[in-house]
């Protein structure tokens, strides 16, 4: 819930669950106050709070405008080292508690996962060489952005990191912070994800309580409603009562 500030705007607040490093919060940062829950939390200086709390039992404290959460994907990834059942399931757990701290949420995880009416995004539909599917759970509508023509070079996949520096990879995530390699590479959301989520949702924001949601992109209307007069009859009426004004007084 958004509160006053000190010089009386609004500041957004926003949650950040299962997020021990929190990269996203560079993102989240630009647009709201991030308070971060977390049962490992590593430093981070773009968070404004943070709790270390076990999210699996229990419930953090205070309520927020927006909450990004990242139960732990393991279970749903496609790694033949990786048995599902020796993982918990926190996806249920997550959408507890974003719809109980929050007014809207979103849950990022593996297009595998149960999730549900998950959009998925790619690195191609924002122009990024990168191998990196993440579907997200939403409470209000994201659009599926199209694919974007392919690249001249290769798409890299995060599990093969080792390929690039850590600078190739902030550069492409699009972070600035000093974060792990390869917590970047494999558990980072690139910023433009971020940004496409946080958009959505306050364009849903603004709608939401609207007569009449706005489709910008729609074409603009051909006629002007006839309640409305048009620029260039006001002009034309502005001169002729100049000119009759101009005519009484010779």
């Amino acid at each position: 819930m958004s509160e006053q500030s000190t010089d009386g705007t609004e500041q957004v607040r926003i949650a950040h669950l299962f997020a021990d490093h929190g990269v996203e919060a560079e993102v989240l940062a630009a647009h709201a106050e991030v308070h971060r829950f977390t049962i490992d939390p590593r430093p981070n200086e773009f968070v404004a709070e943070t709790t270390e709390i076990d999210l699996m039992e229990e419930i953090p404290r205070g309520r927020f405008d927006l909450a990004l959460l990242h139960p732990k994907c393991t279970k749903w990834a496609d790694m033949p080292d990786v048995d599902p059942e020796d993982h918990d399931n926190q996806i249920p757990r997550a959408r507890e508690l974003g719809c109980r701290i929050a007014d809207d949420y979103v849950i990022e995880n593996k297009p595998r996962a149960p999730l549900e009416d998950a959009v998925v995004l790619h690195g191609r539909m924002f122009g990024l060489p990168l191998a990196y599917e993440r579907a997200f759970e939403a409470s209000f509508p994201i659009l599926q952005p199209p694919q974007q023509q392919q690249f001249g070079e290769k798409t890299v996949s995060p599990y093969f990191l080792a390929d690039r520096t850590t600078e190739w990879w902030k550069a492409t995530k699009g972070y600035r912070g000093d974060y792990p390699k390869q917590h970047l590479a494999k558990n980072a959301l690139p910023a433009a994800y971020v940004r496409f989520i946080v958009r959505s949702w306050l364009e849903s924001r603004d709608t939401r309580d609207a007569e009449e949601v706005q489709d910008n992109n729609s074409p603009a209307p051909r006629t002007v409603p006839e309640d409305q007069a048009k620029l260039t009859d006001v002009s034309a009426q502005s001169s002729t009562d100049t000119e009759q004004q101009g005519g009484r007084s010779l």
